[in-house]
Parts: structure tokens; sequence; C-alpha cells
């Protein structure tokens, strides 16, 4: 039986899109035992990590040869979930036996998704207490994606004091390109937002992980009575996405 690749992958991403993961896992299988590609395999891995059977998607890699960034990346995450982290570091920088890559070489290889690479490097370094050299990763990361939370996060948690004007900059958000062919990611005007969209309501802040307790009036804290946003105030309601960001990096370096 020939099976057309293109089709079928398309209703493999439909069915991830849609959380319908027995689905996808099913035709993801039907389809990588048809066509043996390196994308086929990569699609499988993702439905079997996706659906929360991530030791699965690393045997499924580990059993084959993973030349392409996106199938290391996923290889990588899959060790650092099961505590293989020596194994995620091998992978991501090159090993033991070969020469170890920089981040730049780390940049050029993983291209667009480079930022989630270096986070997730940036994660093996602390977890093996490698402090410095995690910290240059997620330092890198952020100057790539600033609107990655978690190395922000991070390097508040190992000590490091990351100054939130300097990562949530408007300037930064204008030259983040979120990948080739990608939408752009900064908030819509209201001229142009969707009349399709949710009624304003207050935020659950029951069901939020990242710190909601004062966001509502960030500046009432002493703690965050000397901020001053490096940003107009005009642009910050051009931009809400990046004063969300801004108060929020500044609620995580508060001393509780």
């Amino acid at each position: 039986m020939t099976v057309l690749q293109e089709p079928v992958q398309a209703a493999v991403w439909h069915a991830l899109n849609h959380y319908a993961y027995r689905d996808a896992v099913f035709l993801a299988e039907r389809l990588y035992a048809e066509v043996h590609s390196e994308e086929a395999l990569f699609l499988l891995a993702t439905c079997y990590y996706r659906s929360g059977k991530a030791y699965k998607a690393y045997r499924l890699l580990k059993g084959h040869s993973c030349t392409t960034p996106q199938c290391k990346y996923l290889l990588a995450k899959c060790c650092v979930e099961l505590s293989k982290l020596a194994e995620g570091e091998q992978i991501l920088t090159g090993g033991v036996l070969n020469k170890q890559k920089s981040q730049e070489d780390i940049v050029t290889e993983f291209g667009d998704s480079a930022c989630f690479t270096l986070s997730l490097l940036g994660q093996i370094y602390c977890k093996t207490d490698r402090l410095a050299k995690g910290s240059e990763c997620y330092q890198k990361s952020l100057s790539m994606n600033p609107f990655l939370w978690s190395p922000f996060e991070s390097l508040c948690q190992i000590g490091d004091r990351p100054d939130p004007e300097q990562i949530f900059r408007l300037t930064s958000l204008q030259c983040f390109s979120g990948g080739s062919g990608a939408p752009s990611l900064l908030p819509i005007s209201p001229a142009h937002t969707p009349s399709h969209n949710m009624p304003h309501r207050q935020v659950d802040t029951v069901l939020m992980e990242t710190p909601q307790d004062t966001l509502v009036r960030p500046f009432d804290s002493p703690s965050l009575s000397s901020f001053k946003p490096s940003i107009p105030v005009i642009h910050v309601f051009l931009q809400p996405g990046l004063a969300l960001f801004t108060m929020m990096a500044c609620i995580a370096l508060v001393p509780r």
C-alpha cells in the first residue's frame, strides 16, 4: 500500500493540535511503518512525547541515527526528563569523543530553535552543579528570544540578578523574528483584533503558575516602588505583552 505522506502528516498534526493523542499516535505509527524517513520518525516521537510517553520517544529516537536538529533536540529533552543528563548533554554539545560545540556552533546548527536548545542545555548544566555555564546558556537563550520566561526564572533561582529592563526591551522584541515564516509575535493592535475575541474578564489567578498577586497594581509594593520602566508609557499601552513580561520579571526579583 502506498501512503501519501503529506496528507497523513497533516492529519497527524491536526490531531495533535486538537489533543487527540491516541489518534495522532495511530496515524504516525502507520505512516512510519510505510515511510522510514527522519521526518516521519520525528513526527512519531513527537506523538509519543506529547502523549506523556517520553520513554517510548527516547527508545524510538535512540534506536535510529538522529541527524536533524529537531530530532536531536527532542531526544535531548527526553533524556532530561528521564534523568539521563550526561547523554542529553552529549547529544547537544557533541560528547566526550568529539570536540565540544560552542554556543555559536549550537546557534548555527539549531537555527530558530537554538534559544530553546540553549535553555535546555542550561538546565542540564545547573542540574549538574555547573551554574556558571548554565547562566551563560540562559543569558544567550534570552538574548535570542526575550519571550522565554523559564530561563529568566532559572537565572533568578541560581542567584543571578538579571535586569528585566535590559532583557524585556522593546528593541529586543522588534528584532525577534520567531523563526522563518512564522507570523509576528508582537501583540495585535486593537484596530486589527479579530471580532471573535473573548470578552475581557479578570484572570483566574488560582490557575496561574507565574506570580500574579501584585500584577494588578505592581507598584504598590515597597519593594517595587523604586522600579521605573525604561519604556515610555505610550509604548506600554501599545505593547501590553511587554508590560506584562516586565512586571512578572520584577515580581520574580522581589525578595520573599
